[in-house]
């Protein structure tokens, strides 16, 4: 894991211990890591999103009948569709968009950095 976004995961997860996050949250932990570095914040996102889903941490997805349904694709495909959704919404859904979720792994990665 890169060790500048240990912190930012960190935070996702605790937030994620009991209930599913909105991204607004992962866009606000990057808009608060990079306005004092002077990093846009976007890349910081992206970045952060990335890093989630490459280490299998946590999921993204859509709230459905079933509960928390994370996307079939790649990560990749599902930053580029985060993107592209982020986009639409000028950065600032409001919690139009979806949704992520801890893993398995991720809550014994929380457990082992506490």
């Amino acid at each position: 894991m890169k060790d500048h976004l240990i912190p930012l995961v960190k935070e996702m997860l605790i937030e994620g211990e009991d209930d599913w996050v909105m991204v607004d949250f992962l866009i606000g932990v990057a808009e608060e890591f990079a306005s004092p570095r002077g990093e846009d914040f976007r890349d910081v996102s992206l970045e952060l999103l990335r890093e989630l889903l490459r280490e299998e941490v946590m999921e993204i997805g859509d709230l459905g009948h079933t509960g928390f349904e994370p996307w079939p694709l790649g990560v990749d495909d599902s930053v580029a569709r985060f993107k592209e959704g982020c986009e639409s919404h000028d950065w600032d859904p409001m919690g139009a968009l979806w949704w992520l979720a801890n893993t398995e792994k991720g809550a014994r990665w929380l457990e082992n950095i506490h």
